[in-house]
């Protein structure tokens, strides 16, 4: 479900009710802060009436992310041709169609200058949203054809209201996971529901392990399926006495945000960031 934004829901709301939605936005701010649900919030508005978390069928929405790139790096120019194609064909279920680019900053230079083109003579109903953490990563040209709609933290005790009233967590518990969440609901949903026993070993291997801790780090980073379990765990864990490992958490969240807003190099940023426990 959405959380938070109620500004901006009731802003956007108002704007799609009197056909004034812009024809492309930059959704920016940290991860986890509910960018790509607000957009697929605002798709089910436009479609169905609600603002909320779709529970039907978008049959007038395209989300798009790196993964839909056929293998490649980035987001590539074929994925743009087929937004363009979806984007000039007319809707049948609502007032627009509408593209989601997850995780714009993977965008090829070529794909950034092919949604310029659409930019720049748009589709009469079509809506392009780009999301990613920093609207640096997307070049100049584009940016000043898009509006910029930025998302910010929650505030620790509005999460943990939501834990208590929407997962029926205690009010201690949903407290500790809210000053753990950093202000990030996404992460706070992760921290609740987290029931992994296998990867709460694994964090336990490498908080108990005093030597050849380089080789522990390399297994962690490159064969752990789900490496961001391996973090929130991680994260959870040192959470326990937030007080003494205050530095450790920092290097980890740090290393987050780099990743998550600039193509770096994900083993070498993890290992530098998780190093600390030689």
């Amino acid at each position: 479900m959405l959380f938070g934004h109620k500004n901006l829901v009731n802003n956007f709301k108002r704007l799609a009710d009197c056909g004034r939605l812009a024809h492309g936005y930059i959704f920016f701010g940290e991860a986890q802060v509910g960018k790509s649900m607000f957009a697929k919030c605002l798709a089910n508005y436009l479609e169905y009436g609600f603002f909320e978390e779709p529970k039907k069928y978008l049959n007038e929405t395209l989300i798009i992310g790196p993964n839909d790139s056929g293998g490649k790096s980035g987001i590539g120019i074929d994925v743009i041709r087929d937004i363009k194609r979806f984007l000039f064909a007319l809707p049948a279920k609502s007032n627009f169609r509408i593209a989601i680019i997850d995780d714009a900053q993977t965008l090829t230079s070529q794909a950034q200058n092919a949604i310029l083109k659409i930019a720049e003579e748009p589709p009469a109903s079509g809506l392009i949203v780009l999301i990613t953490p920093n609207p640096e990563t997307i070049i100049p040209t584009l940016q000043s054809r898009f509006q910029k709609v930025y998302f910010p933290r929650a505030s620790s005790v509005d999460i943990s209201e939501y834990l208590i009233k929407e997962l029926n967590i205690g009010k201690a518990e949903a407290s500790k996971i809210a000053g753990l969440s950093f202000g990030r609901i996404g992460r706070a949903k992760n921290l609740a529901v987290m029931r992994d026993n296998d990867m709460n070993e694994i964090v336990n291997r490498f908080l108990k392990a005093k030597s050849g801790n380089l080789a522990l780090i390399k297994d962690i980073v490159d064969n752990v399926p789900k490496l961001n379990s391996f973090l929130e765990a991680l994260i959870s864990n040192l959470g326990n006495d937030v007080q003494k490992n205050y530095p450790r958490l920092k290097s980890i969240m740090r290393t987050i945000t780099l990743m998550s807003q600039f193509n770096l190099n994900k083993r070498l940023q993890l290992e530098a960031s998780l190093i600390w426990n030689i």
